[in-house]
This record gives C-alpha cells, sequence and structure tokens, in this order.
C-alpha cells in the first residue's frame, strides 16, 4: 500500500462515525474564520511598497549628514619643525609627500576618513582628515600645504566648515 493512500485509509478510519463532530467543526471555522479570511481578499498587496519597506530596513543612508561649524583653520606643512621628526607621514599613515595634493586636513575632533570642505576658500574642493594635530588645538584645523611658504601665507583664517558624515 502506498503511503499517501495509507494516510488516506487512517484518516477515514479516525472519523468514520463521527459526522456531527465534523460538521461541527466546520460550523466554527465559518463562523470564526471566513470573515477573517474574506477580509484578506481586500488586501492589496503592493510589492513596491513591500519593497520599500524592505529597501528601508536594510539600505544604508546614501546623503550624507551635513554639520556646519565655524572655526579657526590654520596651514601646516612638511617640516620638522612643524611637525615631528617624520614630517611627511601622517598619524593615519598617510604618506603627505608621496600624494603631495593640498586635499588633506589634520584635526582633532572628527575620526580619520572624514570629508571637509571649506565653502568661501573653494566650495568644490573636499579635504580628508588624515592627521592629528597637538593636543592643545582641539577645536581648530590644520590644512597641509607644499610648502611653508604657502601654509605661512595661508595665516590663520576663521572659516565655515560643512563636515559630511556617513
Amino acid at each position: 500500500m502506498k503511503q499517501s493512500s495509507f494516510k488516506i485509509y487512517l484518516l477515514s478510519k479516525t472519523f468514520k462515525g463521527k459526522s456531527s463532530y465534523i460538521l461541527f467543526v466546520a460550523i466554527l471555522i465559518a463562523i470564526f474564520c471566513l470573515p477573517l479570511i474574506s477580509s484578506w481578499a481586500y488586501y492589496e498587496v503592493s510589492p513596491a511598497s513591500f519593497f520599500n519597506k524592505v529597501q528601508q530596513l536594510v539600505s544604508f543612508s546614501t546623503k550624507p549628514k551635513i554639520e556646519t561649524m565655524e572655526l579657526w583653520v590654520t596651514a601646516y606643512s612638511s617640516n620638522e619643525d612643524e611637525t615631528d621628526d617624520s614630517p611627511c607621514i601622517t598619524s593615519s599613515g598617510y604618506n603627505l609627500c608621496q600624494h603631495n595634493k593640498e586635499n588633506v586636513i589634520a584635526c582633532n575632533f572628527l575620526p580619520i576618513g572624514t570629508k571637509v570642505r571649506f565653502p568661501s576658500l573653494d566650495p568644490e574642493k573636499f579635504y580628508t582628515v588624515v592627521d592629528r594635530m597637538h593636543e592643545r588645538f582641539n577645536s581648530r584645523m590644520d590644512i597641509w600645504m607644499t610648502s611653508k611658504a604657502k601654509a605661512q601665507k595661508f595665516g590663520k583664517k576663521f572659516l565655515i566648515a560643512e563636515i559630511f558624515r556617513d
């Protein structure tokens, strides 16, 4: 005997002579479950809304949070009198002399890798935090310049900084 026909045989033996019990269960289902099940017929599942909800749950924000603050900004170069005994290597391990681009800053209060923009200097240019400063300069930023003369010419400015946080 096949297994499926054996199950049918067992079901028929179990409910033989219990037709009033089956009728009672069917009536209970009709009274309590059918209104609930029939209300599902009017519920339309929109795949777009479902996927939007899933996307909101698992996606990361693609728009960075922008903080604006005013602070003192200075400049420095890769000289031993302005830095430590390895002036080209930043605290994050970035080699300033090898890359030779004036798009990095030193800052103590932002995480390494944070992007910063100074709209009054150049609204299109982004700087990346790759270095730290002496602990007495906890509320300023220091832009790296290729020469000491450029850094001195920059001086000390009170600027608006836009900080892009992930």
